[in-house]
């Protein structure tokens, strides 16, 4: 896959074509910019990552089909900032991608919540229970589906102009990784492969494309640096890195990004939006 253009960060409105007022299950759409050229997405190094969960994975699960997403994995802990993401799938191998969206794709994605901890893997008090301050080390593995939370992860459905919103919060981040949101769309319908890595070769048929996207350094320093409970964590040694969205051959996808309503003692809510071009 090749580059694409994904916008900026800014403390501005968006501008564009794309989206709208009306918004998505109460969510305001913003208006996205245009896309200069067909150019397709890039996937990223770091693949799909060990903690993906298919909707049809486990038969006693709750349904991942779910606007709002937000929760964390310690009750007790501030929750961090509201996030409104809002991604648009367009078609890269039209001619007119900008006028040409995806609709009745199903999209997942999935983070951290705000302390950096993923929901559904490891256990507590176990040798797989996760730790986001020191590098991770392969515990929790894919394999260690052992916990119900399911935080931060969800599914929405592209209407008919390539769009899908979630109700999340800011990522946090954990020691070994920048910070980053994962990304896999498959056609409607697809079927759970269990403990699989989804790609071309390995998808059911329905499998469309894998990827994972990260924000502007300066924008995220900003959140985690003025709101609990990112800020306690920005004294650690490896805070910095985690910010730079400089893995190698990473996606190069950064979410154009924007917080509104911040006032003192209120963290506002960001405002984030992707354009991911595929070719199904």
């Amino acid at each position: 896959m090749l580059a694409t253009q994904a916008g900026t960060s800014s403390n501005e409105g968006t501008g564009g074509g794309g989206g709208g007022a009306s918004g998505i299950g109460g969510i305001p759409v913003p208006s996205f910019d245009d896309v200069p050229a067909c150019v397709a997405s890039k996937t990223d190094a770091a693949g799909q990552g060990p903690f993906f969960i298919h909707e049809l994975e486990k038969d006693d699960d709750i349904s991942l089909f779910r606007q709002d997403i937000r929760g964390q994995y310690d009750a007790a802990a501030p929750a961090g900032v509201e996030m409104h993401l809002h991604l648009r799938l367009l078609d890269a191998s039209s001619t007119t991608c900008n006028q040409k969206p995806l609709p009745d794709v199903d999209v997942y994605i999935w983070h951290t919540d705000a302390q950096g901890y993923y929901s559904g893997f490891g256990k507590r008090g176990t040798a797989t229970e996760q730790k986001p301050d020191t590098p991770y080390a392969g515990k929790p593995s894919q394999n260690d589906l052992e916990n119900a939370d399911r935080f931060c992860r969800g599914i929405q459905t592209t209407d008919p102009s390539g769009i899908v919103s979630f109700r999340t919060f800011f990522p946090g981040w954990y020691n070994g990784r920048d910070l980053h949101i994962h990304f896999v769309a498959f056609q409607r319908g697809s079927a759970s492969l269990g403990r699989a890595s989804y790609s071309k070769a390995n998808s059911g048929g329905k499998w469309l494309f894998t990827t994972q996207f990260y924000f502007d350094p300066a924008f995220s320093k900003s959140i985690h640096e003025a709101n609990e409970p990112y800020l306690t964590r920005t004294k650690l040694p490896a805070y910095a890195a985690a910010m730079a969205a400089d893995e190698a051959n990473n996606s190069g996808l950064r979410a154009k990004s924007s917080l509104s309503g911040s006032m003192l003692g209120m963290g506002g809510i960001v405002t984030a939006q992707m354009q991911i071009l595929i070719a199904p």
